[in-house]
């Protein structure tokens, strides 16, 4: 009997059972190689301000979140002497059309009236700051607290740390069902006080689960070019596209969102768009040599938001759903799982997101 079993290894299980682990006995419990699945192929832009219309209930999960990552990823690094590639160097956020400028003057405007650090910059600022920039610019913003982490080397150090700190891991492990207390695996019954479900876009496959989640993939595709060193120092987003420059030399250019099931290939028509929108935003970009693409599938829920918190068996937790924020909410969703299984009330609010809301319960 362990006190929890995490089914799920990426980055929001990862997170989870180190967390918890060392005031509980944790078995970690992933289907492939931990962290190979939707948190490898993220781009690990830490942006809440970027995308938000409003201080919602997600906006103040993100902001939660977003607050602890400076601590998080420090801990890490002590912890295992891994570098995460963690940046703090913030985001230009561009707009090149009437309609786009628009929106991005808005969000400007409501997060500057409530005490955000956000710039308005000039085309001029913009080039100052990243010269290699050549799309037309008909408004242009700076947030400078947002962050960005390379999610393949913060997996890594997550699931090193939770060797170090006691997790028991098994990976190619693939959960049937679940029952109170009970995980079925094949013909074996593992047993746990508290099971915690953090299995991403595999969630709707799992027999068992009260009530049941409409979790289904998004495939995004990604890839990513080799810049001169220093080329691009922070992310940009315009539109729906962004760079995320690494220090390695990468530029991640991203993503597509597409209904596709779980089909993981790259595609003409979407890395095609990648480039386009990559030379739209930098013509100096042509000549970078392609050094990977990738896909990954981003476990969406009809609402949008994760699912969190406690189900309708005993002893069953839910942290799944996260869609495109898995990193960025890996954080907060280990805070308050841990809350949920050490008895203590949630440190926000997580009514927004409860499992029951889809069935009216």
């Amino acid at each position: 009997m362990y006190d929890v079993i995490v089914i799920g290894g990426g980055v929001i299980g990862l997170a989870i059972a180190r967390e918890l682990v060392g005031r509980h006995t944790v078995l970690l419990l992933d289907r492939g190689p931990t962290g190979q699945g939707t948190s490898r192929a993220a781009a690990g832009m830490l942006s809440p301000l970027s995308e938000a219309d409003d201080q919602g209930p997600f906006f103040q999960l993100s902001r939660a979140s977003h607050a602890l990552y400076d601590r998080f990823v420090e801990e890490l690094q002590t912890e295992t002497g891994l570098d995460v590639g963690y940046s703090t160097e913030g985001l230009i956020c561009l707009a090149s059309t009437e309609e786009t400028a628009k929106t991005l003057l808005c969000r400007y405007e409501w997060q500057s009236n409530s005490g955000f650090d956000v710039r308005l910059l000039s085309a001029d600022d913009v080039r100052r700051m990243e010269p290699l920039i050549t799309a037309p610019i008909r408004a242009a913003v700076f947030i400078p607290g947002e962050r960005c982490v390379t999610p393949r080397r913060l997996v890594n150090a997550l699931r090193e740390a939770c060797f170090n700190r006691g997790v028991e891991i098994r990976v190619g492990v693939h959960v049937e069902s679940i029952a109170q207390n009970q995980v079925c695996v094949g013909q074996m019954m593992l047993e746990a006080r508290n099971i915690v479900i953090a299995s991403g876009v595999w969630t709707a496959e799992l027999a068992g689960l009260n009530p049941p989640i409409p979790v289904y993939p998004r495939k995004g595709q990604i890839l990513s070019l080799g810049m001169p060193q220093g080329a691009f120092r922070r992310m940009v987003r315009c539109g729906h596209s962004y760079f995320v420059p690494r220090s390695s030399g990468e530029l991640v250019v991203g993503a597509t969102n597409e209904d596709a099931g779980f089909d993981v290939m790259n595609t003409a028509a979407g890395v095609g768009r990648l480039l386009m929108d990559a030379q739209q935003i930098s013509s100096h970009v042509g000549p970078y040599p392609i050094l990977e693409t990738w896909t990954g599938l981003r476990p969406a829920t009809p609402d949008s938001l994760p699912v969190l918190g406690e189900s309708a068996l005993p002893g069953v937790y839910y942290a799944t759903g996260h869609y495109r924020n898995g990193v960025l909410l890996a954080p907060i969703t280990a805070a308050i799982v841990a809350d949920l299984i050490d008895g203590r009330q949630p440190r926000l609010s997580i009514h927004a997101y409860r499992p029951s809301r889809f069935h009216h319960v």
